[in-house]
C-alpha cells in the first residue's frame, strides 16, 4: 500500500509539473516573438538547418547549444521566418531547400527607388525573382533575356534581389541595363532561403508560395533560345502550381 501511494504521489506531481513546463515554454516563445517587434498576431515560422519546419522548443534548445540563425521578416504582414545555421556556422544557412508549395520567406528590403518592398506587396500576381550579384558573369549574361521577358509579361511582378550594397547594385543597373526593380542588402533573405548558386530564379505564386525554381540551370546560347527556355520554365511552374 505504501508503494502504491508513492506511485500515486509521483503521478500527481507529474501532472502538476507538465502544464507548468508547457506554460513556461509558451511564455518563453511569447517573449522571444515580442523581441522581433512584429506587432499584433505575429506569424513566426522556425526552420532547422536543412530548411525543414521546426517547433519553437526544438529551435530554442539548439539556440541554447550555441547555434546561430538567419531571420527575415515582413513587418506589414507581421510575419517572420527564422532558420538555424549549420553547426559552427555564423553565416549562410545550408543548402537551398525551398520547393513547390513552400511558403516563400517574408521579407522587407530597400529598393533602388528608395522605398521598401515587402512580400505582402507582391500578393495577387505571379512574381518572378532573380537572385544575382554584380560580379556574377552568368547574372550579367542573362540581363537581356530577363528584360525581354518582363517586357512581354506585364501581368506579372518582377524583382531582382542581391546581397550587394546600394551603390554596387545601382552601378550594376547603370552598367548592365537591368530594368527590373532591384532590392539590395538582401543577405538575410538569401541565407534563409539557402541561395548559394547564382543566378537563381524563383517563381512565387499569387498566394506567396513557391511555384518553382531554377538553381544552377543554364539557359541555351542565344537570346531567342534563352527566352524560350525561361518561358518554358515559368509556364511549367505555373501549370504545376495550379494543379498540385
Amino acid at each position: 500500500m505504501r508503494h502504491a501511494w508513492r506511485l500515486f504521489g509521483l503521478f500527481t506531481f507529474a501532472l502538476m509539473f507538465c502544464p507548468l513546463h508547457a506554460a513556461d515554454a509558451q511564455n518563453d516563445e511569447s517573449a522571444f516573438v515580442a523581441s522581433l517587434q512584429l506587432g499584433p498576431s505575429p506569424d513566426v515560422h522556425y526552420l532547422d538547418a536543412a530548411g525543414k519546419p521546426l517547433g519553437y522548443a526544438a529551435f530554442a534548445q539548439q539556440l541554447g547549444q550555441g547555434r546561430s540563425y538567419s531571420s527575415t521578416l515582413d513587418s506589414k504582414a507581421n510575419a517572420a521566418m527564422l532558420r538555424l545555421r549549420p553547426p559552427g556556422a555564423t553565416t549562410g544557412a545550408g543548402r537551398f531547400s525551398f520547393g513547390r508549395g513552400n511558403a516563400f520567406p517574408p521579407f522587407e528590403l530597400p529598393s533602388l527607388k528608395g522605398d521598401t518592398q515587402r512580400l505582402s506587396d507582391l500578393r495577387g500576381r505571379y512574381t518572378l525573382v532573380s537572385f544575382f550579384f554584380a560580379d556574377c558573369a552568368p547574372c550579367i549574361a542573362e540581363v537581356p533575356v530577363l528584360n525581354a521577358y518582363a517586357h512581354a509579361n506585364g501581368d506579372m511582378n518582377f524583382v531582382a534581389i542581391t546581397f550587394d550594397d546600394v551603390d554596387t547594385a545601382r552601378k550594376f543597373v547603370a552598367d548592365r541595363g537591368l530594368t527590373w526593380p532591384v532590392l539590395h542588402d538582401g543577405q538575410s533573405l538569401i541565407d534563409t532561403l539557402g541561395v548559394s548558386i547564382y543566378p537563381t530564379l524563383m517563381l512565387i505564386d499569387p498566394s506567396g508560395r513557391v511555384a518553382g525554381a531554377a538553381v544552377g540551370m543554364s539557359m541555351r546560347e542565344g537570346q531567342d533560345k534563352q527566352f524560350a527556355d525561361l518561358t518554358g520554365w515559368v509556364m511549367q511552374w505555373k501549370k504545376a502550381s495550379q494543379h498540385p
